[in-house]
């Protein structure tokens, strides 16, 4: 075939690809379509009538997987010419062989995995189709531009009657020949062992078993174990012994099982990655970066990829938030054991300091609240005597005991018992767009200065002014500034403190839709619960409901998540705050649903609490059921199955003789209503 020449009056020769000893291949171009091919010329001397069935054979073999991504297609056959018997028309590969490419470059781990995944997906197609290939090596395998392999040249495949019939022709290359084939009594398992080999090459640049001779490598094959010189990841040497172990039987037993393995490798390294990141890098940009080329480098898909990042987040939460619960736990404890030796002492002040630092420590989360019942009745019995405040003074030094929230709430009150009546609560400043924006009161009022004029800001401006004190991610420096902006024009009475509000809320809707594409549904809320109150700073009403309708949704999401964890308490903690938002967007069924999802998450906590023998704990528990329960216009079901555990531990208290409630091992922890009885109805799923 000359180059230039027109072979069939239609294939246009452009250049000799590879000059083997069976067949020569060209590049050619087909001029009526102007498709390139690759024609596989097959001479007669090569094929006499004896050989002919390996061309069948091939051919065959080729049709059957024609169109397979992993699989050289043959487009058609063409009668030969002149000293050729044959043209087999194939697709083209705009790449190399494998082993041209192993003699020029080294490989990493992953591109080797990749090109093995490559190839273990073509051989599950062969092979369900009864086909040997026989002849697994790097220069039958034929890689694409971007980097795709895929499984060439069946000339000496084997095409079987059925799966478990076994060939009996010792043919193929001998350097990658499994044991068994050497002696003519095989099955399609070779394959496997002859991609085994092709992997190691790729992953060390050496053959694994090396010898003068192909009977020195038959007998290691044979004998001797596989021998690792190269430092390669743990997860491979297992794989590596496994597909190469002398006996059939201990390899691998189809071509899927071994898909399965590699891919579970890739995602281990993956999975690495993600932990990594995740403690060592503070820049969340790098991390992302990083994490992506990843992805691009193990040919991961978004979804297993998102899916991976999603588990290891939600452990090193976990981990995390444990660890913070322990020192919680821990410094908890030390300051009741100090106030309680204070009171000993008759040390009454000192005590109260401790418990000032108790709260700053959110005693109520780690179930600590009879203990702090206790301090109170001792501190009532130490002063006999109660002393009313004489003064502000007095006053000042009582509110600096209460929590935050008891404060804020003070406040609230204080604002609107001081309000002077003449004064204009809406305060209706013009919108910058010029807009009509309804506007229906619900913003809270200002409280009055010397001159009762209202120049104090709103509530909910006090609260973004301390939300932005502190900054956890980027885009709270920019809201952090566009907040002060928005106060400076409040003082100057400015109409722009409206349109800077919501600004504001915008940036947070925002940065809340880029948290919901990566998971992260406590940032979301939280960005959608800043949004609201911005909104409400801009009068904007309708707006700010529809942010609490969202930030109700993220926390819904949030808590969902949780209860398939089994993690009840924070389940609960996130469905009341749902309930809450849902309150606020007026979306009253969808806050009376998290309110009872709440109660149902609560009393599986205290039924784990009473299954432990915490008694401390099943209280506050179920205190805190009965709490919620009152928002629900429909009977709780929960409320009445706490109500029932709470008299059973009474009784079981009441009666030392029958139960010791020292050791939790004795307490029957007689479970009324569990998370099996009331199942957590994902309710919010459905809205959705």
């Amino acid at each position: 075939m000359q180059i230039n020449g027109l072979v069939m009056g239609k294939y246009r020769i452009e250049k000799l690809i590879n000059n083997g000893s069976f067949a020569s291949v060209f590049r050619a171009k087909e001029e009526l379509t102007n498709r390139i091919v690759a024609i596989k010329a097959l001479p007669k001397s090569v094929y006499p009538s004896g050989r002919l069935r390996y061309l069948m054979t091939e051919l065959s073999a080729m049709t059957l997987n024609w169109g397979h991504e992993n699989i050289v297609s043959i487009h058609t056959v063409e009668p030969g010419e002149d000293e050729y018997i044959a043209y087999i028309v194939m697709e083209y590969i705009d790449g190399s062989t494998l082993h041209e490419r192993m003699a020029a470059e080294s490989f990493s781990p992953s591109r080797a995995v990749n090109i093995a995944l490559d190839i273990c997906r073509g051989l599950t197609a062969v092979h369900s189709q009864n086909i040997i290939h026989r002849d697994i090596k790097p220069q039958n395998i034929l890689l694409t531009s971007d980097g795709t392999a895929k499984l060439g040249d069946f000339g000496v495949a084997c095409i079987l009657e059925a799966t478990d019939d076994i060939a009996a022709t010792v043919t193929g290359t001998r350097k990658y020949m499994a044991p068994e084939q050497y002696d003519g009594e095989y099955d399609y398992r070779v394959d496997l062992y002859s991609l085994g080999l092709v992997l190691y090459e790729m992953l060390t640049g050496q053959f694994p078993f090396r010898g003068r001779n192909h009977d020195e490598i038959k007998i290691k094959k044979l004998d001797a174990e596989i021998e690792f010189d190269h430092e390669l990841p743990e997860e491979l040497h297992g794989f590596l012994q496994k597909v190469l172990h002398r006996n059939v039987h201990s390899r691998y037993q189809s071509a899927t099982e071994m898909y399965q393995d590699l891919d579970a490798i890739r995602a281990t390294w993956y999975a690495k990655t993600v932990r990594e990141e995740l403690t060592q890098s503070p820049n969340t940009h790098t991390t992302n970066e990083i994490l992506s080329r990843t992805r691009e480098d193990l040919r991961l898909s978004p979804d297993l990829a998102r899916w991976i990042e999603l588990e290891i987040h939600y452990q090193h939460r976990i981990e995390e938030e444990r660890k913070k619960r322990h020192q919680l736990e821990q410094d908890t404890s030390a300051c009741y054991e100090r106030a309680i030796n204070y009171i000993h002492q008759h040390s009454p002040v000192d005590a109260l300091r401790e418990l000032k630092e108790v709260h700053s420590h959110y005693s109520a989360e780690v179930g600590h609240s009879n203990q702090v019942k206790k301090i109170f009745r001792s501190l009532i019995d130490a002063f006999t005597i109660a002393k009313a405040p004489s003064g502000a003074k007095d006053i000042v030094r009582l509110v600096e005991l209460l929590p935050a929230n008891e404060v804020e709430e003070l406040k609230t009150w204080f604002y609107q018992r001081s309000l002077p009546n003449h004064v204009d609560q809406s305060h209706d400043i013009p919108d910058s767009t010029g807009s009509d924006i309804e506007d229906d009161g619900s913003d809270l009022p200002l409280a009055p200065t010397a001159d009762s004029s209202p120049t104090q800001p709103l509530l909910a401006e006090s609260v973004l002014r301390s939300l932005h004190e502190k900054t956890k991610y980027p885009h709270e420096r920019v809201a952090a500034q566009i907040c002060r902006t928005a106060e400076n024009f409040t003082r100057q009475k400015n109409k722009r403190a409206r349109s800077e509000y919501k600004k504001l809320a915008e940036l947070y809707v925002e940065s809340a839709a880029h948290f919901i594409d990566t998971d992260d549904w406590e940032a979301a809320a939280d960005c959608y619960a800043r949004a609201r109150l911005a909104y409400v700073a801009a009068k904007r009403t309708g707006s700010a409901r529809t942010m609490a309708n969202e930030a109700g949704d993220c926390y819904a999401k949030l808590a969902e998540v949780m209860s398939r964890r089994q993690l009840w308490e924070e389940a609960a903690t996130q469905c009341v705050l749902s309930a809450d938002h849902f309150k606020h967007g007026e979306s009253n069924e969808a806050a009376e649903e998290g309110w009872s999802n709440a109660t149902i998450y609560y009393l599986n906590a205290a039924e784990d609490a009473c299954s432990a023998g915490d008694v401390e704990r099943v209280e506050a528990y179920c205190q805190k059921i009965f709490a919620i329960a009152e928002n629900i216009q429909r009977p709780s079901k929960a409320a009445a199955a706490a109500r029932r555990l709470m008299v059973e531990i009474e009784e079981s208290i009441s009666t030392p003789s029958q139960v010791n409630i020292q050791e939790p091992e004795r307490y029957p922890p007689k479970s009324v209503v569990t998370h099996k009885d009331i199942s957590p109805v994902n309710q919010w799923q459905a809205r959705r």
